[in-house]
Formats: C-alpha cells, sequence, structure tokens
C-alpha cells in the first residue's frame, strides 16, 4: 500500500530562512525550501537555497553527507579543503562528506546556489529538526554551532 504524503509542494509563502549558513548581518541567507519545517516530509534530503552577496562567504563547514550545489546565478569560488574551484551560473558541484568548504562570491551580483544535501547528517530520526547538522568553523551564523 502506497502511503500519500501530507504536502508536496510549497509556495514562495512557505519558504523558511535562517538555515545554518544564515548570518545575522544578513549578507549571506541560506533559505530553507524541502525541509520538515517547511512541511514537506522528505525523509532522506532537504533543498535549499543559498544567497551570497558580492565580496562575503559562508562561513567555513563541513558535514556528515554529500552535498550538490547548482549555481542559479552569479560566480564565486568553491573553497574545499583548502583548494578554490570556480563556480559559475549553470555549473555545479559535489561536496564529499567531512571535507571542510566555504563558498566566496567572487562577482559583481548575488550568488544563487540551489543546495542539496542529505539529511542523515547525523542520527537525525526521529529528532529532526535537529539544532544544527553542520559544524560550522567561523563567520557570523544566525545558528552557530
Amino acid at each position: 500500500m502506497t502511503t500519500i504524503p501530507s504536502r508536496t509542494t510549497i509556495t514562495p509563502a512557505d519558504i523558511l530562512d535562517g538555515a545554518p549558513m544564515q548570518q545575522k548581518h544578513g549578507n549571506v541567507r541560506d533559505l530553507k525550501l524541502v525541509y520538515p519545517a517547511t512541511g514537506l516530509d522528505a525523509k532522506t534530503l532537504c533543498m535549499g537555497l543559498v544567497e551570497i552577496d558580492p565580496g562575503h562567504a559562508s562561513p567555513e563547514h563541513k558535514h556528515n553527507c554529500e552535498e550538490v550545489y547548482y549555481v542559479l546565478s552569479g560566480e564565486g569560488v568553491l573553497e574545499i579543503d583548502g583548494e578554490e574551484h570556480p563556480l559559475m551560473a549553470g555549473g555545479a558541484s559535489l561536496q564529499r562528506p567531512n571535507l571542510p568548504h566555504r563558498v566566496v562570491n567572487t562577482g559583481e551580483e548575488t550568488l544563487r546556489l540551489i543546495v542539496v544535501g542529505g539529511i542523515m547528517f547525523v542520527p537525525l530520526w526521529p529528532e529532526w529538526p535537529t539544532p544544527s547538522p553542520y559544524e560550522v568553523f567561523d563567520g557570523d551564523t544566525k545558528n552557530a554551532v
């Protein structure tokens, strides 16, 4: 027997800010799209939108799952474990588990990334949402761990 989820889609009004990369000063926004907090019952992944203003960067962090970025607009550099990799609109990246990484906006416009990652960063179920599945190393984050 197939169970039908209680909710399948969200609207722009359902999007929440304040995911782990969100910074207090507002130059990095981490928006929750496919998250239990938005009413979608995904069991193995989550999806967000990260926006980084020109000249700013997400905090360096790591987590215990793979993570994918798809670049909607802008350009920047993905720093992974001390190496730099270019990011540009239409491109994508894969971050492997437990490697410290961050994104730096090197362009003139807001860098916008769709972020998809497994939510099994830590033993989340049945306790999701946990305070933070990330280990954040730097930055002025709203939800610093």
